[in-house]
């Protein structure tokens, strides 16, 4: 089973709708358990609009008068964290996500899947920057163009392997 925390983008009010498409990516992984981390000075109203997205199994709060405004390099460690025991983490694919991921992979060691397109099935694994990564029998990897995309989240997928 693939444990699956997706990081919160919010205004400290609502959230933005970019966090209902990570999780709708999420949900398409095979067996994914979706839990939400909200960073905030005060997440409960946050908190309460992310557990009533479908998908979600649960949702975490870090509430940390730093939180207010959504620096990186504030929110990053906190996040790497709460993340040491997760197979996948989804950022928004918005400025928030861009400034942020990159940091959390680094703090994490692994590498980063920027805008993800769709989650594939069988062999066909992830759909990433529009090109489609495909794991061969002989352990080769093949890669083709896909037009077309949504770009809703940015993954970091360095812990599962091959």
């Amino acid at each position: 089973m693939s444990k699956v925390l997706i990081i919160a983008e919010h205004d400290g009010v609502t959230l933005n709708p970019s966090v209902a498409k990570c999780v709708s990516c999420a949900a398409a992984i095979d067996g994914a358990e979706v839990d939400i981390v909200v960073l905030a000075a005060s997440a409960g109203d946050i908190a309460a609009e992310a557990a009533t997205l479908a998908s979600v199994n649960r949702v975490i709060t870090i509430e940390r008068e730093e939180n207010a405004s959504p620096v990186s390099a504030v929110l990053a460690p906190q996040v790497a964290a709460v993340a040491a025991d997760y197979s996948h983490v989804f950022g928004p694919s918005t400025t928030f996500g861009k400034d942020l991921m990159p940091r959390v992979a680094a703090l994490l060691g692994v590498n980063q899947v920027s805008d993800i397109m769709t989650v594939g099935r069988g062999q066909s694994h992830l759909y990433a920057a529009r090109v489609r990564w495909q794991r061969h029998c002989d352990g080769r990897s093949a890669r083709r163009c896909d037009a077309g995309c949504d770009c809703p989240c940015r993954l970091l997928e360095g812990r599962r392997r091959w």
